[in-house]
Formats: C-alpha cells, structure tokens, sequence
C-alpha cells in the first residue's frame, strides 16, 4: 500500500489515498443506475457508496469507517509519516519551551482521561508512555496529532498563545481528534469519494450520450464533493474537536474563557488572508469562537 495520508495536513492536501487491496471485494454496495450515479455526483451525495456506518461513542456522530482505515490500522502506518516529519523539520533546543508544552500536555491528558470517564462514560485512564510529544522550531502557527497518538506543536503557535490556558485549548483540541477519530473517517470519506468518481466515469464511458460531456460532468462531479462533501465534514470534524477539547481543559482546571480569546488572537493573524469558509477545511474563527462560547454556557463551566 503506497503512503496514507494520515494527519489532517495530509489529508486536506486532496492527494490520492489508496485502498486496501480486498475493499471494493469486502464493501457492502449499493446498487445504483447510471442516471442516479451522476445525480449523485452533480449533488455531491453520492459518497455514501460503502455503507457500515457506526456510532462514534464519544462525539455521538455518526461515521463512515472503511475496514483498513480505523484508528488502528492508520496508527501503525503514523509511525513512518512521524519518524520522517521528525527527521525533516527541526525539534527545538529550548528546553523551558519544551518543558512548557509538555507540562500543559500532561495536565490536559489527565484531563482528558476524566472527562471521556465521568462525562462520556468510556473506560479511559492516562498512560504518557501511549503519547509522543514533539515540539517544532518553525514559526508555523499550528499544531497536529497523528492517529498513532503522535501530537506535533510547532513553536509559532506556542508564541501565538498568551498563556497555558490558551495552549491547553489547542493541545485539548488535537486530543479531541483522536477520540473522534477523524483522521480515520476523512481517510475513510477520500476513498469512497474515489471509488464514486470511478463509478461515474464508467457510467459516463458506458453511454453514447454522455461521451461528450465527460470532462464536464467529471469536473462537476469532483467539485460537488469537495465542496460538499469532504470539506464540510473536515469542519465539522474541528467543531467536534473544539468541544472536546474544551472539556478536556475543564476537566484540567483551565481556565474555559481563554479558548475564544485563542480565536480572537487566530482571526486577528489571519484577516485579510483566509478563503470563504465554504472553501476552507476549518470553520471560520468568528464562528468557532461563537460555537465556543455557546458551548461553555450550555455546559455550566462559566458564563460569557
């Protein structure tokens, strides 16, 4: 199998994800005409080919997983993608930052293990041997985490934060990714976005009528599911984080109220030079940090 697009980067390049060799084989289908393939590819609702879907126990959502594509099978492919991000970007010799991450890590990982046990009844407790924690030297305003429970801080964004508080929030929030297993379910939603494209050219290469609009009906088709597929679910995947995260940092002892400054700070570095959100992967700041807000009110951890 050639190189899965594990972290959410990754994934959002649009690059190629290959199957496991015996899925079209193990999917369950379902039977489409050529006239309901290229409706639903015009529509942008034609992904749901391979059914199976299960309940995430923790987000509550929904999600498409395709076998080879679970948290466990990307967790072990994760191990070659992190060793070569680690050898390619340079780790930073401050050790008072390193330090700063890693405590606010450790605290937001008890945290965590809390809330999924008191708040979302799973069985979880915290083993800092079961994280790898790495901290970049470049001035990359981001953060990430791997399916193998990899999580990537890059120094830019430790500079963009104020305080531990606001460092909790993204360090909560990558967490929150791995409990929703979302590197799993967009891996998942790309091959199936494939397999339906493929579909849709057979039906079209099958019909005389068709022929002719081929090109068009492809560049339609792949547009209807970026656009309305793939990257509504990535910004549903980062509100589903957010609020995972949040419970985290609240089960921690931070301080809630600082996860909307983070995205007071995020909107001010970004303005001016950020796509409509309905091109974007994530939400708007403006609107996260409204659905944040929302959030911290409905739950009781403060008032805003």
């Amino acid at each position: 199998m050639s190189k899965l697009l594990i972290t959410d980067e990754m994934i959002e390049t649009g690059e190629r994800v290959d199957a496991p060799r015996d899925f079209l084989e193990t999917a369950q289908r379902i039977p489409m005409s050529r006239r309901r393939i290229l409706a639903g590819l015009a529509a942008g609702t034609i992904v749901p080919l391979v059914t199976g879907c299960a309940t995430n126990p923790v987000t509550g959502s929904s999600q498409l997983i395709i076998p080879g594509f679970d948290n466990a099978s990307l967790a072990r492919m994760s191990q070659a993608a992190w060793a070569d991000m680690k050898a390619q970007t340079p780790q930073t010799g401050d050790s008072r930052l390193r330090n700063r991450v890693l405590t606010s890590w450790d605290r937001t990982a008890r945290g965590r293990a809390t809330a999924l046990t008191d708040i979302y009844n799973q069985d979880a407790s915290y083993r800092p041997d079961e994280w790898e924690i790495a901290v970049f030297d470049t001035d990359v305003v981001n953060a990430f985490v791997m399916p193998g429970q990899q999580v990537g801080v890059y120094r830019g964004i430790t500079e963009l934060t104020e305080n531990d508080d606001q460092l909790a929030t993204v360090l909560g929030h990558e967490a929150g990714h791995i409990d929703g297993q979302h590197s799993a379910e967009r891996a998942s939603m790309q091959v199936a976005s494939q397999v339906a494209m493929v579909a849709g050219s057979i039906a079209i290469a099958q019909s005389d009528e068709l022929k002719q609009y081929g090109n068009t009906i492809a560049a339609l088709g792949g547009a209807a599911i970026q656009f309305g597929v793939l990257l509504p679910y990535s910004r549903k995947h980062e509100y589903e984080a957010d609020r995972l995260g949040l419970d985290y940092m609240a089960k921690a002892g931070y301080d809630v109220t600082q996860a909307p400054r983070l995205w007071d700070l995020m909107d001010q570095r970004s303005s001016g030079n950020r796509p409509p959100e309905f091109m974007s992967t994530h939400p708007d700041p403006g609107n996260r940090k409204q659905e944040l807000i929302n959030y911290i009110n409905a739950r009781g951890y403060a008032f805003i």
